[in-house]
């Protein structure tokens, strides 16, 4: 008697977190795990190579609830992110972020879902006693660095050599120099939610931090040198007022540093701690075959030789 799928329904499989979590689910070898894709477009390119692996590509409007039951229906779990960088999010009198995960999720929940993993953070304002709300807090993934716009946002790093030859990381502090939460989106978040989804009754309701290298920015400046061989320094900015100064976009990315400085670098509340992500990168690892002994965090070291070391160049 064949052994029933469980079809796990990613929200967001085209971006960076959902096909990370996608390509993770499709490398296991023990869950009977069936891959279902959520998308405005199945005919577009990034779908079409996702049917290619293996995944099931479902057609849904993440704003039509109807759309959304129709999508998770006979799923056994599902992992859900929304899109914070939506042009629609950036209008004075548009719908939210909120909004849109709202119908997400009570279309789930109408499809009779009954594992979830949601990509969030805790609101800011309840981190702060009310003192803040923030739309968007994406900062400290590595992939971020590789962007040449964000590169001109720090005013160069880590593409652009400045005046004096160096390429100059220009933040806020975080928090009083306190280490920052750094995730590999590609090499390791994918591999976190698979963890979760293993044992889903063990992290029922449970806050995971999404964790690959802890390191202040000083640190994370001279690490890229180190891994590199490049000429890099960083410039902190007298306030976080003074990131992005006239840019709105820029507005989060402001008031996120106000939150570092709020909290005192404490992103997800408690202190930053990689304990309980290399623990769920080993389980997965250890569903898709390999000695999880061997298995470890990404580490911004490496990554940076690996990205943006003097071959890359």
């Amino acid at each position: 008697m064949a052994i029933k799928k469980k079809v796990v329904t990613v929200f967001g499989a085209t971006g960076l977190q959902g096909n990370s979590v996608t390509c993770s689910l499709l490398r296991d070898q023990v869950s009977n795990f069936q891959v279902r894709a959520i998308t405005r477009n199945p005919e577009s390119e990034k779908c079409q190579v996702l049917h290619k692996l293996g995944v099931e590509v479902v057609k849904g409007n993440g704003w039509n609830k109807d759309d959304m039951q129709r999508a998770f229906s006979g799923s056994w779990g599902a992992f859900v992110n929304t899109n914070s960088d939506d042009p629609i999010f950036s209008q004075p009198d548009g719908p939210t972020e909120f909004d849109l995960g709202k119908i997400v999720v009570d279309g789930m929940v109408a499809g009779g879902v009954k594992n979830l993993v949601l990509s969030s953070m805790r609101p800011a304002g309840e981190a702060t006693g009310g003192k803040m709300k923030i739309k968007t807090m994406d900062r400290w993934y590595f992939e971020l660095f590789l962007s040449e716009k964000m590169a001109k946002l720090h005013q160069g790093f880590p593409y652009f050599p400045d005046a004096e030859g160096y390429l100059s990381l220009h933040l806020p502090k975080w928090g009083n120099d306190s280490g920052a939460p750094f995730i590999a989106i590609v090499d390791d978040f994918g591999d976190l939610v698979h963890g979760i989804l293993l044992d889903p009754k063990r992290w029922n309701g449970k806050t995971i931090q999404a964790v690959s290298d802890i390191q202040s920015l000083p640190q994370f400046v001279q690490t890229f040198s180190e891994s590199t061989g490049k000429k890099a320094r960083y410039v902190p900015l007298p306030s976080w007022q003074s990131l992005g100064e006239s840019i709105p976009e820029m507005e989060d990315g402001r008031l996120l540093f106000a939150y570092g400085e709020a909290t005192n670098g404490r992103y997800f509340v408690e202190d930053s701690c990689t304990d309980v992500p290399l623990e769920l990168k080993r389980l997965a690892a250890t569903a898709q075959g390999k000695d999880a002994s061997t298995v470890s965090l990404a580490s911004l070291s490496s990554w940076f030789a690996k990205k943006l070391g003097t071959s890359q160049a």
